[in-house]
């Protein structure tokens, strides 16, 4: 999703505007069908865009549901996820004259000279540095059985233990009869 900031850097320094975005779901067709490469199926974010001297200041809040597996039982989950930010995006241009401004520093996120932020990918690194790398799908999930690998949430159960290798010799004995 691409927002204009030029109205913005036309008003003084120090104002600012809201911006509220969302999409539940995310079509794979749109603006934000990059957010699926992040597995992040709806979002709901609030921004609040400053002008800044060198351009915009980006800071809010994105609530985001992120479709997962639970790494127990392995059972298809949506995780809420919810992240806070702040982004710097250094201007290039000013936006009454066109006359370029001072360079930005070297890894800076820029703003061209159409005056648009793509706010997908800020969106996409924020929700998957705040997504759990070992999510379940309730607290108390039993995951899978070592043995066979059944659900232990639906059946849970015990297998015999395998008889100890180093006792084979000995349980033959059992075996011969006098």
């Amino acid at each position: 999703m691409k927002v204009s900031v030029a109205p913005l850097l036309k008003q003084s320094v120090g104002d600012h505007m809201d911006l509220h975005v969302q999409e539940s779901p995310v079509d794979p067709r749109g603006d934000n069908a990059g957010l699926l490469d992040a597995d992040i199926t709806a979002f709901d974010a609030d921004i609040k865009a400053t002008h800044t001297d060198p351009g915009a200041y980006l800071e809010g809040g994105v609530r985001a549901e992120v479709a997962q597996q639970c790494v127990r039982c392995l059972r298809p989950i949506h995780s809420p996820v919810a992240a806070r930010f702040a982004e710097q995006y250094y201007a290039t241009e000013r936006v009454e004259t066109g006359a370029p401004m001072p360079s930005a520093p070297r890894d800076a996120k820029t703003i061209g000279s159409d005056f648009l932020i793509d706010l997908t990918p800020l969106i996409r690194e924020e929700v998957i540095l705040a997504t759990p790398q070992a999510p379940l799908c309730r607290p108390g999930c039993r995951g899978l059985c070592p043995v066979c690998g059944e659900d232990l949430n639906e059946r849970p159960h015990d297998h015999e233990p395998a008889p100890d290798a180093r006792w084979a010799a000995l349980e033959k004995l059992k075996d011969v009869k006098d």
